[in-house]
This record gives structure tokens, sequence and C-alpha cells, in this order.
């Protein structure tokens, strides 16, 4: 016994002398509002993520971008959205991806520390079509989207030549074409391609069709499949309802394949990016032999009735798949030794963008059941709207507002010292998850000019009561538009023709947003405390975006504050 005493520290410590493997598991669309483990209110259980959050530290201040493609740009070049290819972030296949030549992305960073690199899911970040023929690089997205179907059939530019080993995922996730899976640059389509077609309306049921329509007025609509000459923009046997069974499959399977490899196996970097929550929302009935199905009883007195309501459906989705995950590492023996990161890549939905349905084109239901929209479900009072996805904050996706861009984010690797049911305040981002994990993997920080915005929180991460946090303030870039945090306060400017400052809000004794104190608004009279840092802190930011405006665009940008 005294010997094995002896022994033990030299065991752990040349247990710990490997390097972890990192598991970054990114939603889609997730608000705060959306999770029990950050709002009171939230309706859908969800157990699995709940206790990662008890395994490890919560980040209550987390930002991202307000929409997804900058921010999944940003978590893997460590750059805000402005450094790459196109001021705003990149989308389809429309010219190459966000990544310009030369900006290293985590993924190839890990790889060259001896990692095994894997991307399952949502890209996000555009990309480019390989071997497309001159005159289609200058015809319609839809065009070089039906050669790639049916021609092509490859990518020039994407996971593969951003450092993934392997991949099996999608250009813009299940709500842009091509609706098709690639595993690394090559698409998967063993039955051939086909024109699928989308289009969305706010029914009685808030369902979303995929196909074409004629005919006005919801009353009036009439739903066909396309047509014969139609361009085709997804695989045959595309099924969008099934997209993340596909994905938590994918993950168990490399999982599994570890477990069974002969000899010690490489730790890994992986990057999972789940379909879920974003539309459309067509979440299956079931995942592994669960009913994830989630209901809601309508106020109508006469004949109260029980609504599926797909969005909460996805969330339970969700919840199912990070649950999945967790229990294969555990079982695989890997869970302690892996850094566990869950986020979100941008702010929850509005009420209005939840009403839209489940409902999918069947031999069965030829049609969709379009009605008026009745005052019930319409605005906030809709059955089908859940929880408020920003809890308590003011917007949702797409604003500047902080429902817009503040979103959970929880980190767990017990044997790497975090702490179980940490909780820490600090303003982070998710552009800061690059130093981080390279810093908690005790690997060599990011080279001169790369993850340029990246800063590591650690030490924070490890001990969040300890010290000061690692930034001082943050970026969340809407180009041309952005909102500035430092302190307790926060600058958003917004471009109407020239950029000038037009909120300024005191989030601590504010937290909603209500008051801007910025003139002529301010009421008071009085100017606020921060009023002459927040017009030096415009203009140095203005001074960054501007500059990167003119390069891109090749013209002078006026930014002035008001």
């Amino acid at each position: 016994a005294q010997l094995l005493s002896l022994l033990l520290p030299l065991v752990e410590s040349f247990a710990r002398a490997r390097p972890p493997n990192v598991l970054i598991l990114l939603a889609d669309d997730l608000g705060v509002g959306d999770l029990e483990a950050y709002s009171a209110s939230a309706l859908v259980p969800t157990p699995a993520i709940s206790a990662l959050s008890a395994a490890g530290v919560r980040f209550t201040d987390a930002h991202a971008h307000p929409i997804c493609s900058p921010s999944r740009y940003s978590l893997l070049s460590g750059n805000y959205v402005f450094r790459g290819r196109r001021l705003s972030s990149s989308w389809g296949l429309s010219g190459g991806s966000q990544l310009l030549p030369g900006q290293r992305t985590i993924a190839e960073s890990f790889r060259a520390a001896g990692y095994a690199t894997l991307l399952l899911g949502k890209a996000g970040i555009g990309g480019e079509v390989a071997a497309l023929p001159d005159e289609l690089r200058r015809s319609t997205e839809d065009d070089r989207v039906d050669w790639l179907l049916r021609r092509g059939r490859r990518l020039a530019d994407g996971p593969a030549q951003w450092g993934f080993d392997e991949s099996l995922s999608m250009v813009s996730g299940i709500q842009s074409p091509p609706y098709a899976w690639f595993n690394g640059s090559v698409a998967s389509l063993p039955r051939g391609s086909r024109c699928w077609g989308t289009a969305t309306h706010a029914t009685r049921t808030g369902d979303w069709v995929s196909g074409k329509f004629a005919g006005t007025g919801l009353r009036h609509r009439r739903y066909t499949p396309c047509g014969a000459g139609d361009g085709h923009d997804g695989a045959a046997d595309w099924e969008g309802h099934m997209a993340d069974a596909h994905v938590a499959q994918a993950a168990l399977g490399f999982f599994d394949r570890r477990r069974r490899a002969r000899g010690p196996q490489p730790p890994f970097f992986a990057l999972v990016a789940t379909a879920a929550v974003h539309a459309p929302f067509t979440p299956p009935d079931r995942f592994r032999d669960a009913d994830i199905r989630t209901w809601v009883a309508t106020s109508e007195v006469a004949a109260p009735r029980r609504l599926h309501v797909p969005h909460s459906s996805m969330v339970a989705e969700l919840d199912a798949v990070v649950g999945a995950l967790m229990a294969a590492l555990r079982s695989a023996g890997e869970l302690n030794e892996t850094i566990v990161v869950f986020a979100s890549d941008n702010g929850g939905l509005s009420c209005a963008t939840k009403q839209h349905g489940s409902w999918r084109p069947s031999p069965e239901t030829p049609a969709p059941p379009f009605e008026d929209v009745s005052p019930e479900r319409s605005g906030l009072q809709s059955p089908l709207c859940g929880a408020n996805s920003s809890a308590h904050l003011r917007g949702h996706k797409g604003d500047l507002y902080e429902g817009g861009h503040r979103v959970p984010l929880l980190v767990a690797w017990p044997a790497g010292g975090v702490p179980a049911g940490g909780e820490c305040g600090d303003l982070v981002g998710l552009t800061d998850l690059y130093a981080t994990l390279l810093d908690l993997a005790g690997l060599a920080p990011p080279a001169p000019g790369q993850a340029a915005d990246s800063v590591s929180f650690k030490r924070r991460l490890l001990r969040p009561r300890d010290g000061h946090p690692a930034r001082s303030d943050l970026l969340v870039p809407s180009p041309p538009s952005w909102a500035l945090r430092w302190s307790r306060w926060k600058l958003i400017s917004l471009a109407h023709g020239s950029q000038r400052a037009t909120e300024l809000f005191d989030l601590e004794a504010d937290p909603g947003e209500t008051t801007n104190l910025l003139p002529p608004h301010n009421v008071s009279g009085q100017p606020p405390r921060a009023s002459g840092e927040a017009a030096s802190r415009h203009e140095a930011t203005a001074a960054r975006m501007a500059q990167r405006a003119d390069q891109i665009l090749g013209r002078g940008v006026s930014w002035a504050f008001l």
C-alpha cells in the first residue's frame, strides 16, 4: 500500500503528460432562455446540458456574433469577422470561404501538435466548388450548386482545406442548398440529386414547407414539387429532420473506432456543430428510441388542444445528442481526459421565427393545412413560441442587443482542474476559444499574426474568482454596424449612411437595455459618466472597422460619434 501511494503521483503525472482531447459542441441559434442551466423560465428539460454545466464552469457573459456564419469563422480563426474574406462573412458557394489564404485555423494548430481532427455538422463559412467551369463562376449560386451535384461533386475550399482530417459536413446547414452531406471534400450522393426548393409561411400551425408554391394568400397557396426542368439543389435521399441523428451517429462511430483500435491513439480535436435549433424546425419524433416530442396545451376555453412545438422538440433533441456523446466518452474511458466546450453560435430566436413548424410533404399530407393566423397564434401569445429564448435580455438573433449575441458557454474538464459547478461572469467571446484551448492543452500559443482577436481565459477558467478578467473589452461586429462592451458599459454603433454611435447603456443598472444614455434620448439632461470614454472608444473602434472596410470595399466610409 505504501509503494502504491508513492507510485500513484507518478502514474497521474504520466497520464497528464498526454495532451487532452478537445470536443466543442456548437449549437445553432440557441439562446440562454432555452436552457435550464441559464434560465428558470426554460420550458424544455435539458438534463444532459445541465449535467455538463454542473461538471464544469458556466460563463454568464459570453458572446458570439449576432448571426451564425461570422461566429463560426471567429471560432475557427480566432479573428473578428472583418479580418476575413468579406466584411460581414461568407456564405454558400460564392467565391470561397471566409478564411483568407494564410489564416491558420484552430484545427490546423491542433493537427500540427499531433491531434486527430474532426468536423461534424454545419460548416457555415462558405466554400468553393472544385473544377467549376469559368462560365459558371459568373453565374448564380443556384447554377453552381446544380453543377456541383450533377457533375463536379467536390469542394475546393472546405473542411479538408481547413485542417480537418475527417469531416461529415453540410456547407450551409439544413436551411440552405446544397442539401447534401460531404465526406471530406466529396458529396455523398448514393441516389443522385434532385430539386427540393424551399419556402416558409407563418401559418396557423406554424408550418415549414419545402417545395414550390402558387396562388396568393395563405388560404389559396398550393404546394407542388419541383418541375423536371428545375436545377438540382440537394441529394435525392436528403432527410433534413435526421441531420442531428446523422451527426451523433458519426461522432459515436468516431469514438468507437478509437476504442477498438490497437495501440495508443492520438488525442483528438472535434467540432460537432448541430442543426438544432435552426429552422426549419423538423425534428424527428424519436432520437435513439426516446420520444423527444414536446407538447403544449392551448388556451382555448371551448376546445383546448395539445400542440406539438417543433422548436422545443429540437431543444430536446439537442440535449439528447449531448447526452449520447457524453455517455460514449464515459464508456470509452475518455471523458475525464476531454475538454468539453458547449456553446451557441448566436443568440436565441424570436417568437415569430419559432412559429415555423414541422410539416413535410408526404403521401398522407400532400398539401399543408394553410389557415389564417389567429390572434392567439401570432406574436408573443402563440403557444408555438415556447419560452423566451433570450430570457431577461433584450433582442434576439441578428440584434446588437444582448439577446442577439450573449450565448451559453460551458467548459468542463475534470482531470484538468476546471472546477465543477463553477460560475464566471467575465466578459469572453467565442473568438477566445482558440487561444484558451491551446493554452489548456499545454500547446504553443497562436503564431504571430494568427488568431489576432483571441485572448486566453485559462487562468480565470481554472480559478474563476482569482485575479482579474482576461479581457477589459469585447467587440461584437455586425459590419458595418457593431457593439462594444467594456466595464459596465455597452455602446452600439449603427450604419445609417455614415457610421454613428446610436445607443449607450449601463448594463449594471439596466441589464435589459431599456434606457439609452446618449442625447437626445437621455432625458436626465446630465451626460453619462462614460460619455467621454464612449466617444474615444467609438473613434478607435470605428477606425479599425473603416480600415478593413476600405481594403475590402475599396472606398471610404464615414464613421462619426453622435
